[in-house]
């Protein structure tokens, strides 16, 4: 079973909800350590020959558009985070097309190729937000990879697998974050704090569990979790603790997951063609 490595391209500062750090027109001004950050992750992922899809900040590709075409060159997928990291129920449909489709020009005139593949910074889609699936398609985009069936994060009625929606542009696929069942809920485990937190052979088990139902899973990554020294932002505890615990981990708990599975990009699981 193949199952999708994504890595969201992101900073340090590029916290949403959170004052100041939210705010674009302060950007520029807090020290850029994305290049170091995903040099890191590009030579984990050479040492392992794996190719992962990239969910690329327009804002990044704006200011380092050198950085997205050494990593197309490196064999990844170059999908889109959108332009500012704003959450999606914070935008009108409007506003959430424009970002969008800014972030894709940026994106795809830096590698010659169309954007395909869109995530929603935390994951923000919502019950209340079933147009963002039909404007994706009508922006060219073929997958999505922001649903969790979780409630208040996303939605109970969210899919587990990947499946294919219906909209007024035509097929979407969905590719929603992998979870495990818990009681009435599914908690994630395969990236950010979930990651983090849960025994390794834990995540292990479960990851296996769901490549023998015949499903594959999507693991998700961070730069700015390869980075022990970064800058640390005054958040409230409960963002401070999601954003910052054990991150010295992650980088051995990702390169034993590629050591114990076979990973590829988003589009090469789902077997999008174009």
């Amino acid at each position: 079973m193949i199952n999708g490595l994504t890595v969201d391209l992101e900073d340090w500062y590029h916290i949403c909800g959170v004052e100041g750090y939210s705010d674009p027109q302060n950007w520029d001004t807090y020290e850029n350590r994305i290049i170091r950050n995903t040099d890191k992750v590009l030579a984990l992922l050479r040492t392992y020959k794996v190719r992962a899809t990239f969910f690329v900040l327009g804002y990044i590709a704006f200011k380092e558009p050198d950085l997205i075409r050494t990593i197309k060159s490196e064999g990844h997928e170059i999908a889109t985070h959108g332009f500012y990291h704003k959450r999606i129920f914070e935008m009108t449909e409007r506003e959430f097309e424009e970002d969008v489709h800014k972030s894709i020009s940026v994106i795809s005139s830096n590698i010659n190729e169309d954007v395909l593949g869109f995530r929603a910074p935390e994951w923000s889609i919502r019950k209340e937000t079933p147009w963002m699936l039909k404007i994706l398609r009508k922006l060219g985009i073929l997958y999505d990879s922001s649903m969790v069936p979780l409630t208040r994060m996303g939605s109970r009625d969210f899919p587990l697998y990947p499946c294919k929606f219906t909209t007024d542009y035509g097929v979407i696929w969905e590719f929603p974050l992998t979870t495990t069942r818990l009681f009435w809920e599914h908690l994630p485990f395969t990236g950010g704090l979930p990651l983090r937190i849960f025994p390794y052979f834990y995540i292990v088990s479960k990851i296996q569990r769901i490549n023998r139902e015949g499903y594959p899973v999507i693991v998700y990554i961070h730069p700015w979790e390869f980075d022990v020294e970064q800058p640390h932002i005054d958040l409230p505890v409960s963002r401070r603790f999601m954003h910052y615990f054990n991150i010295k981990a992650t980088c051995k708990k990702v390169e034993g997951l590629l050591q114990h599975f076979q990973f590829s990009t988003v589009k090469d699981v789902l077997g999008i063609r174009t």
